[in-house]
Parts: C-alpha cells; sequence; structure tokens
C-alpha cells in the first residue's frame, strides 16, 4: 500500500510539473528549452552600472511570464535595496532578447541573451551583465 501511495505521488507530482513554457506572445513556442533554461532558478549578478552604483542583482523568471527581481545598491557608502515585479516575454523569434514589462509602466530589454548551464550573460540598460544561476 505504500508502495502505491509513492508511485500515485510521484505520478501526481510528474504531471504537475508542466513545461516552463510562456503561452501566447507573438512567436512561436521553443519546446520549452530555452524558457526552461530561463525560468529554472534565480539569476544573481554583480555589476557597477554607469554612474559607479555597485549592484547587486537578484532575478527570478516565472514559467507563468511572470517574475520578481531585488536590487541591492551601494554608492559611495550609502545602500539602499529596490523590489520590483514584472510580466516577461522572448521579445524575437531567435529567443536572445527578453522584454521586461514593469508595474505603472516601463519597459526593459535584456538583449544578447545567452543562457549556458548555471550562466546568463546579456546586454542589460547598455552594460554587459552576466548573473549566476542558483
Amino acid at each position: 500500500m505504500k508502495k502505491l501511495f509513492h508511485c500515485m505521488l510521484l505520478i501526481a507530482l510528474l504531471a504537475g510539473l508542466g513545461g516552463c513554457e510562456i503561452k501566447g506572445g507573438d512567436y512561436p513556442p521553443d519546446n520549452g528549452g530555452a524558457t526552461w533554461q530561463l525560468c529554472n532558478r534565480m539569476w544573481e549578478g554583480l555589476y557597477t552600472d554607469q554612474d559607479g552604483t555597485q549592484i547587486d542583482h537578484q532575478i527570478i523568471f516565472y514559467p507563468d511570464g511572470t517574475g520578481e527581481e531585488s536590487l541591492l545598491c551601494s554608492y559611495y557608502g550609502k545602500s539602499w535595496e529596490e523590489y520590483y515585479d514584472f510580466h516577461w516575454f522572448w521579445a524575437n523569434s531567435v529567443l536572445n532578447s527578453i522584454a521586461l514589462d514593469y508595474r505603472g509602466g516601463g519597459r526593459l530589454y535584456m538583449d544578447h541573451v545567452y543562457i549556458d548551464s548555471n550562466y546568463l550573460s546579456c546586454l542589460l540598460g547598455g552594460i554587459y551583465v552576466t548573473f549566476r544561476g542558483y
């Protein structure tokens, strides 16, 4: 009986773990590959923006096309945190550009996106950033 319960639980879990694929959008589905790589982890990147602010940027992409990010910023001894929710989608058919639409308006693009194992690199606001996946 216990084995049957474990088998049923495993089947239920596998059935509930659908592909990480965004529905809708202007482009055909990517069969889940690129999207799964993107939304299968939390990404963290450390970089300095154009005005010298040091940023610890964490971003999560969810399978339903939503996401959230936090930025821990430091500028000449002052530190602050920023949090944002967004909707995201692949912005082109070759799946190397991601559009982030923020509440209250505003769109940011992650261009030249390249995902390899636990690394995501992109051009973000004019800065090349490499994120590590956890």
